[in-house]
């Protein structure tokens, strides 16, 4: 199954209830991190005010998201972040979450300082490159620590990565037991962090240790995001483009749908006119005409002959134009 199939399943999984992940009643008191420190922060699932959180985990997680059997609808609104224990597997409310229960997507819009959590970005990163994020760069990779170094390995980050969104591109380096991993959307790459953080491969012995990766030295790389982001500039600025060409059409052409049948009607009368007038002419060769009739018939000819001249152009430039001098013929 494809990525992008991944996320149409994800849409489709929405049409049922979210299923709860965890029976609040049925966590035992060791299903918590060891103490160490003094108050334990139910949010970022540590304790606060002790040992340096920088320090890395070795306990894998009891809890891993199942996106298949886990995603759902819940009372979350349109503006509405994911929720955060939903992605580490152990949220206890299921449908009554005020959290949207999937992972994200193209047509989600969060806040530019914030991430997918809802959580506020700081400017700058974090010494050991763990936390919410930096506002000030957009970071689609992943650094991916801990990993026993296997045959193959490409492959197999990719199948336990894939579920969550589309991957842009991998890179294992096998003589640091380490591997990058890049997503095509930022936000997918920070549920990833959380929904893979402390957790193995295809349920192996390892406990990864994920962080925010920087940029990476390789004039290569530092040029394609560099084009990437100027794509993106572009793109924006078309559409935008777009929209306001659009927008100006359409109220051309309201324009023209109210002004023509006033114009039609007003052009009707004036054939129907010509038309009784040459009526009246009589036919028989040698006969002399009407003096007025003919002046009459004259000055209708010619102002009828304006008149489509003058709509000849009009349409010829895009625009439309009616006379407001019938009046004076």
């Amino acid at each position: 199954m494809s990525s992008g199939e991944v996320v149409q399943q994800s849409k489709t999984l929405m049409d049922r209830p979210a299923r709860l992940q965890v029976d609040p009643e049925s966590i035992a008191e060791d299903d918590k991190p060891p103490q160490t420190g003094n108050a334990f922060n139910i949010w970022y699932l540590k304790w606060s005010g002790g040992e340096s959180s920088s320090k890395r985990n070795q306990i894998k997680s009891k809890f891993k998201v199942n996106i298949k059997q886990d995603t759902g609808y819940t009372r979350a609104k349109l503006s509405s972040p994911i929720c955060l224990f939903f992605a580490r597997g152990c949220c206890y409310r299921g449908k009554k979450c005020p959290y949207f229960h999937r992972i994200p997507l193209d047509v989600d819009s969060f806040l530019p300082t914030q991430d997918c959590f809802g959580r506020d970005k700081t400017a700058e990163y974090r010494d050991d490159m763990d936390g919410v994020g930096s506002f000030n760069k957009i970071n689609r990779t992943l650094y991916i620590g801990g990993l026993h170094m296997k045959d193959n390995m490409e492959n197999k980050i990719i199948k336990n990565f894939q579920p969550f969104g589309d991957i842009e591109k991998v890179r294992v380096l096998y003589n640091k037991s380490c591997a990058f991993v890049t997503f095509r959307l930022e936000s997918t790459a920070q549920f990833v962090k959380e929904a893979m953080a402390d957790q193995s491969l295809d349920n192996g012995n390892e406990v990864l240790y994920i962080r925010w990766s920087n940029e990476d030295p390789n004039p290569h790389a530092q040029r394609q995001e560099k084009r990437r982001l100027e794509e993106i500039a572009i793109n924006t600025v078309k559409n935008l483009l777009e929209s306001v060409q659009d927008s100006e059409n359409k109220k051309r052409k309201v324009e023209i749908q109210v002004e023509e049948p006033e114009d039609e009607e007003a052009e009707s009368e004036n054939v129907h006119e010509i038309k009784q007038i040459e009526a009246s002419i009589p036919v028989n060769h040698g006969i002399t005409f009407n003096t007025t009739s003919l002046e009459t018939l004259s000055k209708l000819r010619a102002k009828q002959i304006e008149k489509e001249t003058k709509n000849a152009v009009a349409n010829a430039i895009g625009g439309y134009s009616s006379d407001d001098d019938d009046d004076d013929a």
